[in-house]
């Protein structure tokens, strides 16, 4: 049978028929879906008598950090759900966030948690250990998918349910973790996956606004590579959408590829968006104890790795120099397996400088144009010297504070 046979065979036409139905059919649901939760607005005024009527400052919930809704696109097991309660803890106690970023709120606002990845029983220890007072439980509402079934956006009755638990508990703050577990492309209606993303949005949306939400906070996974850690995994659209993104990053152990656990504690967290927000990555470490992140005041991975070399470098000096050589940067570097030359010099020359700097590592004039290094006067954190490391502070923002009081020590217990 020719292609022409079977365009003009009565089964072929019945067949396209139904293919018409089934497509018209798909787009008034479509419409009808769309206009399910719109509520008519009110007519706006000009620009000029809505700028009489007075302009609203930017309603930032944590300065210079999270306005309106916010997304942290994070590495795959970085500890995104500590990151999120601790921003809970934040925002229900009026500790700054991290030690270092004031949170606007009042014992007005209280907070939804939507847990799609703890059980309750992890959920409520986790919280337990966090030590957050009764005062500020009482104004928590967390909800587990676990145990009651994952909140469908999807469905109208769902977001319905949804809207109404939001408005008649007084919630003020929304925390979505993670948005894998409520968000599906492909239930979404279209195969274009920054369509499928805006459909999703546009009901979160309407949620924010029938729930009067001041803020939301979304958790999210990134891509799989060093360049994608930057960004949420998926559409495009997943980055333009939410008001600011952060970035929560942490590094590998020294030899290992991205897709390795960390290396160690520390995290990196840096974030971009609406209302000027432009947080430059810095460090962050953790209290096992408590479960608590602190802004540590040291700067990007970058620094962390050059300073974790550098000491790599002092050790290696100190080997060296314990066999009873004076080594020169070339012993050195044999010893660590590192490049002399070219653009893959370039951090191990940070690294060698940096030591140098800190006094860790002295130098004198060896034969012909090499220098001779041996062990410093003063030693690396760890090493009997406490006060050795001198570690950068990060410049402070418009927006952001320096409150460290709440802080804990560096020298606490760290998972």
């Amino acid at each position: 049978m020719t292609y022409d046979d079977v365009r003009t065979d009565p089964g072929y036409q019945e067949f396209v028929k139904g293919e018409r139905f089934y497509r018209a059919a798909r787009a008034d649901l479509d419409r009808e879906e769309a206009q399910a939760l719109w509520v008519p607005p009110p007519i706006p005024k000009n620009a000029y008598d809505q700028l009489a009527d007075g302009v609203r400052a930017i309603d930032f919930v944590v300065d210079g950090l999270w306005t309106g809704v916010a997304q942290v696109n994070a590495q795959k097991k970085s500890g995104k759900t500590t990151l999120a309660m601790n921003a809970m803890q934040s925002l229900l106690t009026g500790e700054a966030f991290l030690g270092r970023f004031a949170v606007n709120t009042t014992t007005e606002d209280r907070v939804a948690y939507l847990n799609m990845e703890l059980t309750q029983a992890m959920f409520l220890e986790w919280t337990v250990r966090m030590q957050i007072a009764d005062e500020h439980l009482k104004r928590l509402d967390p909800y587990h998918a676990r145990e009651h079934g994952a909140v469908n956006f999807r469905s109208d009755l769902a977001v319905e349910w949804l809207i109404k638990w939001l408005r008649s508990n007084g919630i003020t703050l929304l925390v979505i973790d993670p948005l894998s577990s409520i968000y599906n492309p492909s239930e979404w209606g279209t195969s274009d996956p920054n369509a499928a993303y805006g459909r999703f949005f546009a009901v979160l949306e309407d949620v924010v606004r029938q729930a009067n939400l001041r803020g939301v906070l979304i958790v999210h996974h990134t891509g799989f590579s060093e360049d994608a850690a930057n960004r949420a995994r998926g559409a495009s659209a997943m980055m333009d959408k939410p008001d600011v993104n952060w970035a929560y990053r942490y590094n590998v152990a020294s030899g290992g590829s991205f897709t390795d656990k960390p290396g160690d504690n520390k995290r990196y967290l840096s974030a971009f968006g609406r209302g000027d927000v432009d947080i430059d990555e810095f460090e962050i470490d953790y209290n096992a104890a408590t479960r608590r992140l602190y802004a540590t005041g040291t700067g990007s991975r970058r620094e962390a790795a050059k300073v974790a070399n550098a000491r790599r470098f002092y050790d290696a000096v100190r080997q060296l120099t314990a066999e009873g050589a004076e080594p020169t940067k070339a012993d050195v570097y044999a010893r660590l397996d590192w490049s002399t030359s070219g653009s893959s010099a370039r951090d191990p020359d940070a690294a060698r400088k940096y030591a140098i700097d800190e006094g860790w590592v002295n130098t004198r004039k060896g034969p012909g144009n090499s220098q001779l290094h041996s062990v410093g006067d003063r030693r690396p954190c760890g090493y009997g010297d406490a006060s050795a490391v001198k570690l950068p502070i990060l410049p402070a923002t418009s927006r952001s504070t320096e409150a460290r009081t709440s802080e804990p020590s560096r020298e606490e217990v760290r998972e």
